[in-house]
C-alpha cells in the first residue's frame, strides 16, 4: 500500500468541516467514516454537505445524519475483476477493502483498475498433471480442463492473468494434452498468444519449464494448473522485480490451532504452559515468479521439481523471496476443493 489510509477517512464524531477539509485534501469527493479502530460506518460525499447545508445545518455541526450509511464495499478475497465491476456498476472512483470484522484495510481506486499496460513477460502454466485425485472426473479430461462455473480451471487462469496486461503464454502438457490444444490452440480467439511444451514423461513440477529456455528472456511468472486465485499478477511481478529476487514464491499463511494446552518442557521440568496455540506457517502456493537465468539450474529431460529450483538458487547464493497472497485462493487437488471452487466462482469472481 503506498498511500495513508487515513487520508481518505473521518472519524465518528467529526464536524461537517473537519469533512470538508478531508475531502479537499484526498480530491475524491468523499471520505469514509470510521470508528476509532476504522470500522467503515458510511460515507460522506461533497454531495451529502451540500444537501446538509442547503437544509439549514452549520459547518460546525456533526457529521451524525448529514454521512450515508449505505455504502459499496469489498472483501479481503474479492479479485480486482469483480471489484472493478462493482466499481464501474455502481459508478464510483473509489470503494474499500474491509476485513470480517468491517475494518477498513485497502482502498482501490477505479484509475488503478481501469486498464494495465501489456506485457511482453511470459506466464508457464504447468498443464499436464494426471489429476489421479480428481477421478472419475479426470479419467477422460485433464484437470486443468475441468469446469469451474461455466469454463475450464485454465480458462479462469489464463482469463485472470489478460485482466492484468499478460498475453504470452507457455502451457506444458502431457496427460491428454490434445484436449487443451483442441480447445485454446494459438490462443487468438481468447486475445492471447499460447504456446506449447510437451513432457514425454514426467518432468516435476519445473523440470518442463527448461523445454521453453529459448524463449524465457525475461523474468516470467510460472503457476500450477490447477490453481484459482485472484492475486494482482502485476502487483506479484513488480514486487519480484523491485525486491531483485531470482525467485520469488507466493505464499499463503497457513494455521494449525492446537486443541488442547501445550508444555514447554526441559526433559520432566515444565518451563511454560500455552493454552489452545496458534502456529502459523507460510506455505507454497504453486505460483511463482522466476528471472530467466536461473533457469540454467534446470538440467534437461529430468524430473526436476519447484523445491529442487529454490533449494540451489539458494545454494548458488541467489535471492529467494516470498509474495503474501492474501487474495482468494484456491488449489483445486481434491474433490472438496473442486466442490468449494464452484460455490465461490460467483462469490469472488
Amino acid at each position: 500500500m503506498r498511500f495513508s489510509i487515513e487520508t481518505y477517512c473521518i472519524k465518528l464524531g467529526s464536524t461537517i468541516k473537519d469533512a470538508m477539509e478531508s475531502i479537499d485534501k484526498n480530491l475524491t469527493g468523499g471520505a469514509f467514516v470510521v470508528d476509532q479502530d476504522f470500522h467503515v460506518k458510511g460515507v460522506i460525499t461533497d454531495g451529502n454537505i451540500r444537501r446538509a447545508l442547503l437544509a439549514g445545518h452549520n459547518i460546525n455541526d456533526n457529521i451524525e445524519g448529514v454521512y450515508s450509511k449505505e455504502f459499496k464495499f469489498a472483501n479481503v478475497f474479492d479479485s480486482k475483476k469483480k471489484i472493478k465491476e462493482l466499481m464501474l456498476k455502481s459508478k464510483i472512483r473509489q470503494v474499500p477493502v474491509l476485513d470480517e470484522e468491517g475494518k477498513i484495510i485497502n482502498l482501490y481506486f477505479i484509475d488503478d483498475l481501469i486498464s494495465y499496460e501489456e506485457k511482453d513477460n511470459y506466464v508457464f502454466i504447468l498443464a499436464g498433471g494426471l489429476g489421479t485425485r480428481l477421478r472419475p472426473l479426470t479419467n477422460n479430461i485433464p484437470k486443468p480442463m475441468l469446469k469451474i462455473g461455466e469454463k475450464p480451471i485454465l480458462e479462469h487462469i489464463i482469463e485472470q492473468f489478460k485482466e492484468y496486461g499478460f498475453k504470452n503464454f507457455i502451457l506444458s502438457i502431457n496427460y491428454k494434452g490434445e484436449i487443451i490444444e483442441d480447445y485454446f490452440k494459438d490462443g487468438k480467439q481468447f486475445d492471447v498468444n499460447i504456446e506449447y511444451v510437451r513432457e514425454t514423461k514426467k518432468l516435476g513440477t519445473a523440470g518442463s519449464i527448461k523445454l521453453a529456455e529459448d524463449k524465457l528472456n525475461k523474468p516470467f511468472i510460472v503457476i500450477n494448473g490447477d490453481i484459482l486465485t485472484g492475486i494482482d499478477f502485476d502487483a506479484f511481478l513488480n514486487y519480484h522485480i523491485e525486491n531483485n529476487f531470482d525467485i520469488t514464491v507466493g505464499a499463503r499463511n497457513y494455521e494449525i490451532k492446537v486443541p488442547y494446552g501445550v508444555m514447554v518442557t526441559d526433559d520432566l521440568l515444565i518451563k511454560s504452559l500455552e493454552e489452545k496455540p496458534v502456529y502459523s506457517f507460510h506455505i507454497n502456493s504453486g505460483v511463482y515468479v522466476l528471472n530467466e537465468k536461473v533457469v540454467k539450474y534446470i538440467p534437461e529431460d529430468e524430473m526436476y521439481n519447484m523445491t529442487d529450483l529454490i533449494e540451489d538458487v539458494i545454494a548458488q547464493n541467489g535471492r529467494s523471496g516470498v509474495y503474501q497472497i492474501t487474495e482468494y485462493w484456491s488449489d483445486i487437488g481434491q474433490m472438496d476443493d473442486f466442490k468449494k471452487a464452484n460455490e465461490d466462482i460467483e462469490k469472488f469472481f
